[in-house]
């Protein structure tokens, strides 16, 4: 590790997912407003399920959203960001509306950095409009934009932490209330493992987690983020706090209730494998 980077001042990062715009919890927004506010994170991750259903409203009250938060925000689609109800559109130009309201804040194929470098972010779009499967919420990693994306994740300082973002966990989160069957999810987590990938950040589940990859440079893991709708399923609303500091990564996990805030430490980079897990996740592995 380079002095610079041992220095260099913590690199903050709230994370979300399944906002659901059109089903949103206003409480709950008001809280991460109110919490962005007081930890001025270096950015605020979203990962997918931005809107209910792809509406033009949905996507607006989402901008205006994010606008207010006073933090730089980057954004991954989910399969809730296509026009829903209509078809010719989810199946032609699925992508159209997320790509317009989210111009700048749209980070698939791109890389974003932060901490001086030491800490880069990339996203892939995990979601499609239309499947030949009956799931068509289910999520497909094409190869080709996995490769491109981690090969700009690998440039920078050799000791940078690499962040990848898509909407759909590689693997089942052992919590998991609904089936995740992503296509070649398994194939991306060894490509990621290889490309030594630190975190791959996603949400879908509603429910935060965590599972370590054991045996890779720094333990890889997978991190998803709960819910800030009304569409819950383990665990109340809720969002992450990841921090990284020189070799350290903590992630917290922040439920929202009447009562305030639950802040508690989810995973920490400095204890085992399977340290720090308090959500029942497992951990994964690259096979």
């Amino acid at each position: 590790m380079s002095d610079s980077s041992v220095s260099a001042k913590p690199v903050r990062l709230l994370h979300l997912s399944d906002i659901h715009f059109g089903a949103e919890d206003s409480e709950a927004l008001a809280a991460v407003e109110q919490f962005a506010s007081h930890v001025k994170p270096d950015a605020i991750i979203i990962a997918g399920d931005i809107t209910q259903t792809g509406k033009r409203s949905e996507f607006e009250a989402a901008r205006k959203w994010f606008d207010g938060l006073g933090a730089p925000v980057i954004a991954a689609p989910g399969n809730h960001d296509t026009p829903v109800f209509n078809v010719p559109a989810r199946v032609v130009a699925p992508f159209d509306r997320y790509e317009r309201y989210m111009e700048g804040m749209d980070i698939v194929g791109q890389v974003r950095n932060f901490g001086d470098g030491l800490v880069r972010v990339s996203a892939i779009n995990s979601a499609r409009g239309f499947q030949g499967r009956m799931n068509w919420a289910d999520g497909v990693i094409d190869i080709g934009d996995l490769e491109a994306a981690l090969e700009k994740l690998s440039r920078g300082p050799e000791d940078a932490w690499r962040l990848l973002i898509c909407h759909h966990p590689l693997n089942q989160p052992q919590l998991a209330k609904i089936a995740v069957e992503t296509k070649r999810g398994d194939e991306a987590m060894k490509l990621c493992a290889a490309a030594k990938v630190d975190a791959i950040i996603t949400g879908h589940i509603h429910d935060a987690f965590t599972f370590p990859v054991p045996g890779v440079r720094r333990p890889m893991v997978q991190m998803g983020s709960g819910t800030l709708s009304h569409r819950l399923r383990a665990t109340r609303a809720s969002f992450c706090v990841i921090q990284i500091d020189g070799e350290h990564m903590v992630q917290d996990v922040v439920v929202i209730d009447r009562n305030g805030l639950e802040i508690s430490r989810n995973y920490d980079s400095k204890a085992n494998s399977e340290g720090g897990m308090k959500t029942g996740t497992r951990p994964a592995s690259v096979r």
